[in-house]
């Protein structure tokens, strides 16, 4: 089986899930202090980050674990009614076309297309099926009497992890997965371990640190990420 795994924000969606998450929660004023208090704790960290005291691993990696505080108290169909905001009124006006259009070819190939994304597994599947793509590999939501616990479950779908999560569904499903054939497409640093893994690796609009890598192994480049601002 010849897998091709996509990132999702920055790779195949320009924008980021939790930019979408507050935006729809000052619209319909829903979760504002579990809001505020995700942007603040986070943003604390970055002049750590900045002057080196706080690695950009821990900290990339607390902006996708914390997500799931966006959620705390939400059912399960509240959550559904949430993702579909998500993917109307965000995911879908921002697609990379032509990301989309080389995962389009994956697809016509007959190749195994699947997000694998340290974002959370009901957004992610919900996109995914959005987008005609059959698997959705994500970090999952952790849900009690129905309701989201404002945790994750699970281990972390980022750096090496990500890995992890692609060999434990291939083994799940007795799915016989070649990596020397098979493509990955990241955007940042949280996905070099996948990238590294595969036979094709292709950087997406990289940032600056999988730009470099990319460059000095010679892996394929697909787009140029805007100067920041």
């Amino acid at each position: 089986m010849i897998g091709a795994f996509f990132d999702v924000v920055g790779t195949i969606y320009s924008s980021a899930f939790w930019r979408d998450i507050r935006d729809h929660h000052q619209e319909h004023k829903r979760n504002r202090f579990w809001t505020w208090a995700y942007l603040i704790w986070h943003m604390a960290g970055w002049p750590l980050n900045l002057a080196g005291l706080l690695s950009d691993r821990r900290w990339y990696d607390s902006w996708a674990q914390d997500m799931a505080w966006l959620f705390r108290g939400f059912t399960i169909e509240e959550g559904e009614e949430l993702f579909q905001w998500v993917i109307e009124q965000r995911v879908k006006p921002n697609l990379r076309a032509d990301v989309l259009e080389v995962l389009r070819d994956h697809q016509a190939q007959g190749h195994t297309v699947a997000l694998v994304s340290g974002s959370p597994q009901q957004l992610l599947e919900a996109v995914a099926s959005s987008l005609g793509i059959e698997h959705a590999l994500g970090t999952a939501l952790e849900v009690k009497d129905g309701r989201y616990t404002g945790s994750m479950t699970g281990p972390l779908s980022m750096n090496e992890g990500k890995v992890a999560v692609v060999e434990a569904w291939a083994r799940q499903r007795n799915l016989d997965l070649d990596w020397s054939k098979s493509f990955a497409y990241g955007d940042g640093r949280g996905d070099i371990y996948l990238l590294e893994r595969v036979g094709h690796p292709v950087a997406v609009y990289p940032d600056e640190v999988l730009k470099a890598v990319a460059e000095e192994r010679g892996w394929q480049i697909l787009g140029e990420r805007e100067p920041r601002k």
